[in-house]
């Protein structure tokens, strides 16, 4: 009996040992101390069908806490909780077990030239999530009622990021005019369909990478940290077009403000989210890759942090 009570006592303290080592873990990715996977940069989807690949209808996050109208949630949802996609297939957009700087699933993106899941056949590519909704399933547009909202998302470029946005210029001696399609050159990861949103690339041959927003660089030079996690809050009057751009980089504590401006709302048009990448075609061969942390909107800055971040550092 006393040996049998002594193997139950130290299999309870090796199953508290493991627990421990679980929940300390756990809390180191939390707090941004631990990312368990190398992000693989490398083209690993096949090659897709030509053909329009498009999906509406997809099923939403049910569970939103107070404050917060939209979050994604990939560990339970394969579409995230968006509306719809334009997406070539499953492969282009998926979590991979690379986490966020905070410990928080994040999602990979992929995109081969001829990525053309509308069917355009005007030499963009794209994959891409659209169009928020909210637990009950309605799409969320944004107009003159939604008043102020807040945006929290996350971006991490790899090192070997190499998005563009070129001039005309730069495709010499091209005639860009005869056919314009041929030297498109953009590299959007987040559109405020037909108003704006965030673009992520060089804007010179062999420039460096930089952030921009609504076509305007960032205060702080917009310089992408690569190889590193970028968390950003964005805030929208959409009743006067006013709006504000935070941006933290991995190891910092608290959000700097790094645009504030405003840009006329377009009449008699709603606006809605996408979110992934959308570029032109003129990308000589490449395959992007990139990925996205959690994405949340809500009607304060604290909310959408706290929901996308898990932290409640707010801004200097």
């Amino acid at each position: 009996m006393d040996k049998l009570r002594a193997l139950l006592f130290a299999r309870l303290i090796i199953a508290a040992i493991v627990a421990a080592g679980s929940t300390q873990s756990w809390a180191q990715q939390s707090e941004g101390k631990s990312t368990p996977l190398t992000p693989n940069t490398s083209k690993i989807c096949p090659p897709a069908r030509p053909g329009v690949h498009e999906s509406y209808h997809l099923p939403p996050t049910t569970k939103l806490p107070d404050g917060i109208s939209f979050a994604t949630d990939w560990m339970q949802n394969r579409t995230g909780g968006w509306a719809g996609e334009q997406v070539m297939d499953r492969c282009r957009i998926q979590p991979d077990g690379f986490l966020t700087w905070h410990g928080r699933e994040a999602v990979r993106v992929e995109v081969q030239p001829n990525d053309d899941p509308l069917g355009l056949n005007v030499n963009s590519d794209r994959a891409e999530m659209l169009i928020m909704q909210d637990a009950s399933k309605k799409p969320i547009s944004e107009n003159s009622k939604s008043g102020t909202q807040y945006y929290a998302t996350s971006y991490y470029f790899p090192t070997t990021w190499q998005g563009q946005q070129l001039r005309w210029s730069a495709f010499a001696p091209t005639d860009c005019a005869r056919d314009e399609n041929q030297c498109n050159s953009w590299s959007s990861v987040w559109q405020f369909y037909g108003w704006g949103g965030l673009t992520a690339a060089q804007t010179t041959v062999n420039g460096p990478q930089l952030y921009a927003f609504n076509g305007t660089r960032f205060t702080d030079g917009g310089l992408i940290a690569l190889g590193k996690w970028t968390d950003f809050v964005f805030m929208v009057d959409w009743n006067t077009g006013d709006y504000t751009v935070w941006r933290r980089d991995e190891g910092q504590v608290k959000f700097k403000q790094v645009l504030k401006s405003r840009k006329a709302l377009p009449a008699g048009r709603d606006i809605y989210i996408k979110q992934g990448l959308y570029r032109g075609g003129n990308v000589g061969g490449r395959v992007d890759v990139l990925w996205i942390g959690p994405t949340v909107r809500g009607m304060g800055f604290s909310a959408v942090e706290q929901q996308a971040f898990g932290t409640n550092n707010e801004t200097e």
